[in-house]
């Protein structure tokens, strides 16, 4: 209990972090003297606990899969809430489109929670002030990962406050490119190694030096996109030493990776805790599954065997046809997609899930209409509408498939082969692997493999098809600026120094 009312007190003096990267100037009238504090390792983990709280708090899962999924042949959502998720799969967002602006916003939250305990540890000096600090320059790096993928050119901030009289400009995304590498293989010099820990699952989801390596090959996998010059040999050799650590195994099922108790899988890499049982937990819970689920599964049988579904969903986020048609239906992945009819265990139909069907967007002929996803496990013991699954960032079968692919980019199209393949294997019995390997394939894997892990987009444009990408409503080719999103508009409105992007 000491340490959550730590976490109260720090939370509290960092309120000011709740809006965009032009107010991150606003005074403190109840932080504690640092003179005073982050003496204990209790009380430094109570000040980084909110850089981990605001990074949870910030990835929304479903903003996340609005601009990540629901721009692609991925997913499509129902709801109205004022056409967003009409405007994301037409392509015909603007700069007032609510959840980009929240995925912007949001990302330097974590930012300025990061940069006020930084400030504040350089003050108290602590012994593991280097280590301390780096973990927390790391959590930075993601978080402007993300804005460089999705925004490209936005400010870099490392300072507590600003001067409102200077505020910060757009940075180039090559400088944002840059700043993000320099930032990860500092950390990773420091960091300690999940490798000399004795009790790993205790540290689990803190970020360790592995950690910050797999996040590194995120960012090399996409450095052409983001600075102009491919680094695909830098992204094989970081992509090693994430494997070379012996940490990190693939699940022998890939449900597994997404169980409600999905943080005691090796799998798993990086992630947000929604354990709700640790003071590490980041968020209130998983929405994914009650989100996407048809409230008539609740209870539902499939092929005589109980789902383990125990409550109502909301059937909201649904997969597109033209994504569940790419799958061979020995595929154990296109399981994890509900179509067709389920009933109760009497055998009394509940719900016929029929994909959607009329070419005029929203104009759906039955509630029913989307297909369902249960990639995250149902969890027996949600409280609606949250699950304790943890929300996966990264895990390792997509280190495996970034190195693969960074061999085929190289030329290497028989050791990629093999790593592909190595994925595969688990989805299907008897085994059912690609004799052959092109870009298409590489592309179709992850899109199979990383459904709904909101990275599809990022993938599409890296194979240069995010343009062009086409549903059943969506039938035309975009620009090449439709590539990143523009910079909300209510950041133009608060920050004069900022510019929108190019074809906003």
């Amino acid at each position: 209990m000491k340490m959550k009312t730590y976490i109260l007190i720090i939370f509290a003096a960092a309120l000011f972090t709740i809006s965009g990267c032009t107010n991150l100037d606003e005074h403190f009238y109840d932080k504690i003297a640092a003179s005073n504090f982050y003496k204990t390792d209790e009380e430094i983990n109570a000040g980084l606990m909110n850089v981990y709280y605001q990074l949870g708090a910030s990835h929304n899962w479903l903003n996340q899969w609005q601009l990540q999924e629901c721009t692609t042949d991925h997913g499509m959502c129902p709801w109205g809430d004022g056409g967003v998720y009409k405007q994301d799969q037409l392509h015909t967002w603007d700069a007032a489109h609510g959840p980009m602006r929240d995925v912007y916003t949001g990302n330097y939250t974590t930012i300025a929670a990061a940069n006020s305990f930084l400030a504040t540890l350089a003050i108290a000096n602590p012994p593991n002030l280097e280590v301390i600090s780096a973990e927390v320059r790391a959590i930075r790096a993601f978080a402007y990962l993300e804005l460089v993928d999705l925004f490209a050119n936005v400010p870099i901030v490392t300072v507590e406050k600003l001067d409102p009289t200077n505020l910060p400009k757009n940075a180039a995304r090559v400088e944002v490119f840059n700043f993000i590498e320099s930032e990860l293989k500092d950390a990773i010099s420091k960091l300690p190694s999940l490798t000399t820990v004795k009790n790993r699952q205790a540290l689990f989801p803190r970020i360790a030096k592995e950690t910050a390596q797999a996040i590194l090959v995120k960012l090399y996998l996409n450095a052409e996109v983001y600075s102009g010059t491919a680094r695909w040999q830098d992204c094989i050799t970081t992509a090693n030493a994430v494997i070379n650590s012996g940490l990190y195994v693939l699940e022998p099922n890939i449900w597994n990776a997404f169980a409600p108790e999905n943080d005691k899988s090796l799998e798993l890499i990086f992630a947000i805790s929604k354990s709700n049982i640790s003071y590490w937990d980041t968020g209130a819970g998983n929405w994914t599954d009650v989100l996407s689920m048809h409230g008539e599964l609740k209870g539902a049988y499939r092929n005589g065997k109980d789902m383990n579904i125990t409550y109502n969903g909301w059937g909201g986020p649904s997969v597109l046809k033209e994504h569940f048609d790419i799958y061979d239906d020995s595929d154990i992945r296109k399981s994890l997609i509900l179509m067709g009819k389920f009933y109760d265990k009497d055998g009394n139909l509940l719900i016929d899930i029929q994909p959607f069907s009329n070419t005029d967007i929203y104009n759906f002929n039955s509630p029913k209409e989307g297909l369902s996803c249960i990639k995250y496990q149902p969890d027996p013991l949600a409280v609606p509408p949250f699950q304790r699954n943890d929300l996966v960032i990264i895990r390792y079968a997509d280190i495996l498939l970034s190195k693969a692919e960074a061999q085929f980019r190289l030329g290497d199209a028989a050791s990629a082969l093999v790593l592909v393949n190595s994925v595969r294997q688990r989805n299907f019995s008897p085994d059912k692997p690609l004799l052959t390997l092109t870009a298409d394939d590489i592309l179709s894997e992850r899109s199979r493999e990383f459904l709904w892990e909101t990275n599809y987009r990022t993938d599409l444009v890296r194979f240069g098809k995010f343009t062009t990408i086409h549903t059943k409503w969506k039938l035309s080719d975009d620009p090449s600026y439709r590539n990143i999103f523009p910079i909300p508009q209510t950041e133009l409105q608060t920050n004069p120094n900022l510019k929108q992007n190019p074809g906003y």
